[in-house]
């Protein structure tokens, strides 16, 4: 398991300095990541400046929930990005190579795209995330830091396995092209806001897709909010693991569903 882990982060440090050697593209990529996530920042300024609060949260406290959102998904598209070549590479037949090499299939998928675009949601993420703890007039407690940083590791993790499991289907139907994957991963939308705002069956989806433990869960437990449910935000690292669980074992599946090309 350790020399994995090595193996894949030496596999990720590789295609993020490829990425950066072409300078002009990794400064493109960064400010496409900012303009493109400006637009909703835009959008919450503009929101908050006629309504002052949404279901009881200020613009501060809805800050730190799209911090929490935008930090683990800049950290999945540079450390996990490869589960979106995945319909790519199963119809052009270069899956097969993944198969043979002497490493792990899904560490060598995962980590065989790394984009340089993350870097601006995570750092757009974590500077909403401050500004919004500090906006909220938060208390720090010896525990705060250590549980934004469980929460942003176990929701990269989140959105990793997510992007995979919602990928996999490639496996059954080998289309060009599907709107699945895209469609659940903008879900995902919906943990930038408090999930009482929803009605129950929205709210039940963003909890089993599982998106509310990145971002919602454990932003009441750190801002001290809601009721016995605020607790739920330490159960982020046992909801990652089952998600990883989950998404192992639908891999483990579709790999034997794996035909290759032209069969």
């Amino acid at each position: 398991m350790t020399r994995s882990v090595r193996l894949y982060f030496r596999l990720i440090l590789l295609q993020l300095r490829t990425a950066m050697e072409y300078r002009g593209d990794f400064w493109i990529a960064i400010l496409g990541a900012l303009l493109q996530q400006a637009v909703g920042l835009i959008f919450l300024i503009t929101f908050f400046g006629v309504v002052p609060s949404l279901g009881g949260w200020s613009v501060w406290n809805v800050a730190v929930l799209h911090g929490m959102i935008l930090t683990s998904l800049g950290l999945t598209e540079m450390f996990a990005e490869g589960a979106w070549r995945l319909r790519i590479d199963v119809n052009s037949g270069s899956f097969d190579r993944v198969l043979v090499r002497p490493l792990r299939p899904a560490l060598q998928q995962l980590s065989s795209t790394a984009s340089i675009h993350g870097l601006g949601d995570a750092g757009l993420g974590v500077a909403m995330l401050i500004t919004g703890l500090v906006g909220s007039g938060l208390v720090w407690h010896w525990w705060t830091v250590p549980v934004l940083i469980m929460a942003g590791l176990s929701g990269t993790v989140i959105c990793a396995a997510v992007n995979l499991i919602t990928n996999l289907p490639v496996f059954w139907e080998p289309a060009a092209q599907s709107a699945f994957p895209t469609m659940v991963s903008r879900m995902r939308d919906f943990a930038k806001f408090p999930l009482t705002i929803y009605p129950g069956p929205l709210r039940i989806v963003v909890m089993v897709i599982p998106y509310a433990f990145v971002s919602y869960f454990p932003a009441l437990l750190v801002l001290g909010r809601g009721g016995p449910e605020r607790w739920l935000g330490l159960a982020t690292p046992v909801v990652a693991a089952l998600t990883v669980l989950a998404a192992a074992g639908l891999w483990r599946i579709a790999l034997n569903r794996y035909q290759g090309v032209g069969h």
